[in-house]
C-alpha cells in the first residue's frame, strides 16, 4: 500500500523555554502544508530544574517552571488539540527523578495529566506511519543520527534531540532505499536552560520536519539579526 498521509513532524521546543515565533511559524506551516497528521518529537517541555546535570541555581523552581510549561503550552494545545508524542530525555526528567528517589510509579501522574493536556495528546516511545518511524533520537549523534537509526529499524525514520544537525540522509543497497531526517529544534538558544551551549560554534537549528506520502522535507524558520522569524517558509 502506498503512503497516503502528509506529517507534520515538531521537534524539540523545550518550553517554556522555546522560541518566541516558534507557535506563530508552526500556524503558518500548518495551514500551509495542511497536515493528516500532528507529531511531536519529544522534549516539547525543559524541565530543566529537573535536570541531573548542573542547573541554573538562580532559575526557576521544579513546580514554577512546570507551571510555565504548561501555560506556555496551551496555544499549541488550541492550535493542535490532536497530536502524537514521542517520549524523550527531557519529557522523561520528573520520571528518573522519581526512580532515583525510590519513588513507585504508582504514586505519579502521567504525561498528559501533568502537563494538562488535551484528551487528543498521546505519548508513546516511538511511532509508525505509512511504514516512517518517529522517535525522539536518543542514542544517535551528529549529522547522520536519524540516518542511523533508520538503518538500524529498516526503515525510514524522524528524529529530533539532535539541535544542530538538522537535515535529511539517503542511504541504500541493491535491496532498499533508506532516509534518516534531523528535524532540529524550536528553543530558544538565549534562554538560561540552553547556556551549556553559548561558547559552542554550532548552534540548533530552527525547523519541522514535513513528510508527505513517505517523502521528507525539511523546513527551516529563518530569523533576522534580532532572532526574529522573517516570516518566510
Amino acid at each position: 500500500m502506498k503512503p497516503s498521509l502528509k506529517v507534520m513532524a515538531i521537534p524539540d521546543l523545550h518550553c517554556p523555554f522555546q522560541h518566541r515565533d516558534a507557535f506563530e511559524f508552526l500556524s503558518v506551516v500548518a495551514k500551509k502544508q495542511k497536515p493528516d497528521v500532528i507529531l511531536c518529537l519529544g522534549d516539547e517541555a525543559d524541565q530543566h530544574a529537573l535536570s541531573q546535570h548542573t542547573h541554573d541555581p538562580d532559575g526557576m523552581s521544579p513546580g514554577d517552571e512546570l507551571n510555565a510549561a504548561v501555560k506556555a503550552l496551551k496555544p499549541l494545545y488550541q492550535l493542535f488539540p490532536n497530536v502524537k508524542v514521542c517520549t524523550s530525555n527531557h519529557g522523561a526528567r520528573p520520571f528518573r527523578r522519581a526512580m532515583e528517589f525510590g519513588i513507585p510509579k504508582a504514586y505519579l501522574k502521567d504525561y498528559r495529566e501533568f502537563m494538562q493536556a488535551p484528551a487528543g495528546w498521546e505519548w508513546r516511545d516511538r511511532w509508525e506511519i505509512d511504514n516512517v518511524v518517529y522517535a525522539h533520537g536518543e542514542g544517535v549523534s551528529g549529522a547522520e543520527g536519524a540516518l542511523k537509526m533508520a538503518v538500524a529499524n529498516m526503515k525510514p525514520t524522524v528524529i529530533g534531540h539532535l539541535h544542530g544537525d538538522a537535515g535529511i540522509r539517503f542511504w541504500a543497497n541493491s535491496a532498499a532505499l533508506l532516509w534518516g531526517m534531523n528535524a532540529g529544534w524550536l528553543g530558544d538558544q538565549h534562554a538560561y536552560s540552553m547556556a551549556y551551549g553559548k561558547h559552542s560554534l554550532k548552534k540548533g537549528i530552527l525547523a519541522c520536519g514535513i513528510v508527505n506520502r513517505g517523502m521528507p522535507f525539511l523546513l527551516p524558520m529563518v530569523v533576522d539579526r534580532n532572532n526574529r522569524w522573517t516570516g518566510a517558509i
